[in-house]
């Protein structure tokens, strides 16, 4: 059943979800009830009305033919899920005193597909202190020729201008036009152009201590390389090319 797999979701095991949904039908009943109709094992049923009964799931009165089980509002559930995010809350500070801030080694990461392209774009805006400069070589016209990327793009862009970073953007030539004139019109925004024929496969945005290489295919990659030196030599490379480019 569906509501079933949902609850498994929400952290019940098959057997609780499936006595919690007996019960909402039901109504109170006796264990005998239970285990005939669900054909659950006696001690499965035990087992798992008292794990109901311990997170306040399913309550009992005591009655003369003994207890009688019902399910709690769903609404319960509700409530549950907040003393999580509280305890959550609670915890997140504490364990990020533990974290060791000796210096890192070199590490990466992929992001894949459209999500993940998305989500390494944010993280660039995010990490990126305000007014800061961010180092960008953009994609070839034919990659940006897709309008998902397009709006993606221009959507980032917006919370990057509301923290007043100072975008660097290398394009070649072919460009100007489209990708080009998009980004000449953003504020903090100075574009520079490549002579004829440098073709960029892939984009590649520079912050201090991380580079980011996008490729825009069928499915979209994102390689992310966190190295304070592998970031710095990369900003000397966009360096090198921005003092060969015009506007």
């Amino acid at each position: 059943m569906l509501m079933e797999a949902e609850l498994e979701a929400l952290g019940l095991s098959r057997n609780e979800s499936k006595i919690y949904i007996y019960l909402l039908k039901k109504g109170a009943t006796t264990t005998g009830s239970i285990i005939k109709e669900t054909r659950i094992a006696n001690s499965r049923v035990y087992e798992s009305l008292n794990m109901l009964v311990t997170r306040g799931i399913v309550t009992y009165t005591v009655q003369k033919e003994g207890k009688h089980f019902q399910a709690a509002d769903p609404k319960k559930f509700l409530a549950l899920e907040e003393e999580r995010k509280k305890r959550i809350e609670k915890l997140v500070p504490n364990l990020a005193k533990l974290k060791n801030t000796a210096e890192e080694d070199i590490s990466s990461a992929v992001f894949e597909g459209f999500e993940g392209f998305r989500t390494a774009l944010r993280k660039i805006v995010d990490d990126c202190p305000e007014k800061d400069p961010i180092y960008i070589i953009g994609f070839s016209p034919q990659s940006y020729a897709s309008q998902s990327l397009r709006t993606v793009l221009k959507n980032v862009n917006l919370t990057s201008q509301q923290k007043k970073h100072k975008l660097n953007v290398l394009l070649d030539i072919g460009a100007k036009k489209t990708y080009g004139k998009d980004r000449e019109n953003e504020p903090n925004t100075e574009v520079r152009y490549m002579p004829e024929g440098f073709i960029s496969p892939a984009a590649i945005d520079i912050i201090d201590g991380y580079v980011y290489i996008f490729i825009w295919e069928k499915k979209p990659f994102v390689f992310m390389i966190k190295s304070e030196k592998i970031a710095e030599s990369f900003k000397q490379y966009f360096k090198f090319l921005w003092s060969m480019a015009k506007k």
